[in-house]
């Protein structure tokens, strides 16, 4: 039984609605978690980290349904006050086809400035609220790129995470951002999140279009699948921790010290992110800042890289990685900002 605390926060991400990988459309599996979260005090608050749905893979639609079962679940949670949408970069297009319907009406009021991506955009509504339970109180929010949370006088970053590749070093050439960090290094700047977004929106635009035509996701998985298992082979010759202990985000590191003034929130106590799939939690050496990844809820993890995970912010300030155990939350690493 895990000791009880007051409110907390759930963070859950990579679940990748319409991909075949995909766990928490099985009812069965859902149900377990939603007892397992229900053993430690009330949840105010669950934050969906991003990767939610797989639109590089499937249309909303059918990605939708096989999310529906789960978010109405989540949105029955007694005492929940609120779930907040943070897209990533497999379901980007959930927040640019808000931010589209948002510049057009802008354009409609004779408004033609130039959309910033700083500070975070936010809606009101998303599409996955329709989803929810009809009779749930439960407040829906997106915002995009990331949000950030006050928890025992510290503030906490949520980010899905994906920004991080444009400091990717280690196979810089198949990640997202090259092109766009080519491009910024030419013009001899220093890049911003408005900059890195933009390097962003073609690629993401371009990925959640292949759907449309399934040939293309087919011939497109076969690629990915080549190129991943040789990043692999080579990144495993010097990957000789067990990542329980936070190797793949301790890899990270440099990234996140990179990226993260960028957000520009001041001082920030906690990075949590996904992405990665990597699930863990630590601390940047010779700086107070924890980092906690989600890790995710796909099939395509093994043993080593264990899937079925999320983090808690608890009130007290601890921030804990927890695994779903058939109806038990086990707990595998925590720390306190």
């Amino acid at each position: 039984m895990k000791k009880h605390k007051e409110e907390r926060i759930i963070v859950i991400s990579d679940t990748h609605f319409g991909d075949s990988s995909q766990l928490l459309d099985r009812e069965r599996t859902v149900e377990d978690f939603m007892v397992a979260l229900s053993d430690n005090g009330r949840i105010s608050e669950i934050i969906l980290l991003g990767d939610i749905l797989d639109l590089w893979v499937k249309t909303t639609v059918p990605a939708m349904r096989k999310a529906r079962f789960f978010i109405r679940k989540i949105s029955e949670i007694q005492g929940l006050s609120y779930i907040t949408y943070v897209p990533g970069n497999h379901d980007h297009q959930m927040f640019l086809d808000a931010f589209r319907l948002e510049q057009d009406l802008k354009i409609m009021q004779g408004d033609l400035s130039t959309p910033r991506f700083q500070p975070a955009r936010s809606y009101g509504e998303t599409l996955l609220s329709s989803l929810a339970d009809p009779r749930s109180k439960v407040r829906f929010s997106m915002v995009y790129p990331f949000i950030v949370r006050e928890i025992a006088g510290k503030k906490i970053l949520f980010t899905h995470g994906h920004h991080l590749d444009f400091y990717a070093s280690d196979f810089g050439w198949f990640k997202t951002f090259w092109l766009g960090r080519h491009i910024i290094k030419k013009r001899r700047k220093k890049a911003t999140l408005h900059d890195i977004e933009m390097a962003n929106i073609p690629f993401c635009g371009a990925m959640s279009m292949a759907p449309w035509v399934p040939e293309l996701v087919e011939e497109g998985l076969k690629y990915y699948h080549i190129i991943t298992f040789f990043a692999k082979y080579f990144h495993s010759r010097r990957n000789l921790e067990s990542p329980l202990r936070d190797t793949l985000i301790r890899e990270n590191y440099d990234e996140i010290m990179g990226l993260l003034p960028l957000f520009e929130c001041g001082d920030v106590s906690c990075f949590i992110f996904g992405h990665t799939h990597g699930p863990g939690v630590g601390r940047v050496p010779n700086s107070d800042l924890i980092v906690a990844n989600t890790g995710s809820w796909t099939s395509a993890n093994n043993d080593e890289h264990p899937s079925k995970t999320w983090v808690e912010v608890m009130g007290d300030g601890s921030i804990e990685l927890y695994a779903l155990k058939g109806k038990n939350a086990i707990l595998i690493e925590s720390d306190r900002i």
